[in-house]
């Protein structure tokens, strides 16, 4: 598995948040996490996050799509994930970038507190790919509906 900082993505990166849990790069319309070996990331870690990255997208986070790139090993509390949608950030969708069949199960099983789009992948190229045909699609569906306000 590859860090963004060894990808061809690192380039594209708008912003970069880098923490004592983990780095965060912000592209455009989505962003990806790469949480630190050992770390128990909680709502706690989540919400530091979350402080700097609306900002920047300027939204709740409702058009924006998160990669989570599961590089090191560490711990997820998923029932977080209920604290996470109660603080009014929303997602567009959600995609993990796992190494192995059981990080896919944990990440599958994950997904039972994920309210939104959700994929799992085997590299961060992949994923990426899926934001930009979800991103595709979420333009193709504002123009429909800008042309249907406008009587088209």
């Amino acid at each position: 598995m590859q860090s963004i900082k060894d990808s061809v993505f690192y380039g594209e990166v708008l912003k970069e948040l880098n923490y004592s849990f983990g780095d965060f790069y912000l592209f455009d319309g989505f962003f990806v996490s790469e949480i630190k070996s050992g770390t128990d990331f909680s709502w706690e870690n989540a919400k530091v996050a979350i402080e700097d990255i609306t900002p920047f997208y300027q939204s709740d986070g409702s058009d924006v799509v998160y990669i989570s790139n599961r590089i090191n090993d560490y711990n997820v509390k998923p029932v977080d994930w209920f604290k996470f949608t109660m603080y009014a950030f929303k997602l567009h969708g959600y995609g993990i970038v796992v190494k192995n069949k059981l990080a896919r199960k944990n990440a599958n099983f994950e997904s039972i507190f994920i309210p939104v789009k959700f994929k799992t992948f085997n590299d961060v190229f992949e994923a990426i790919q899926w934001v930009a045909i979800i991103n595709d699609k979420k333009k193709e569906k504002r123009k429909r509906k800008k042309k249907e306000r406008k009587g088209e």
